[in-house]
């Protein structure tokens, strides 16, 4: 880690520290707004609807064999141990996606109103 670099400047969520920040410290552009928003909502149906079909499919199909091999609870046990595992791995893949999607960057003038913000909020503390 470089001493080089100044620290990493995080923006505040309007809750956090229970202040609001004001929307004049740090505009967002309506645009990129609505991107990011539309980009959360396909993720989150599509991570809905691989798990229905990763928990439903093991658990019925762990019944049904547990019926016919005449073990109903072992089925329904392995076919809950497969749908644990398989909620994971559609957890983990959409994590994974979500962590590739580009971060927008601020511009000089908006770290100069975070930074203010943060001493305003030090000096109140």
């Amino acid at each position: 880690m470089s001493m080089l670099h100044e620290p990493a400047v995080i923006a505040r969520t309007p809750l956090r520290g229970g202040r609001k920040v004001l929307s004049s410290t740090a505009p967002v552009d309506p645009q990129k707004s609505a991107v990011a928003r539309n980009q959360f909502v396909a993720m989150a149906l599509t991570m809905t609807w691989q798990l229905a079909i990763v928990v439903l499919v093991p658990i019925i199909a762990g019944v049904e064999l547990g019926k016919k091999a005449g073990h109903e609870s072992a089925g329904t046990l392995i076919g809950l141990a497969v749908a644990v595992l398989g909620s994971i791995v559609v957890m983990w893949r959409t994590l994974q996606t979500a962590n590739g999607l580009p971060v927008p960057k601020l511009t000089d003038a908006q770290r100069r109103a975070v930074r203010k913000q943060y001493e305003r909020e030090d000096e109140d503390d």
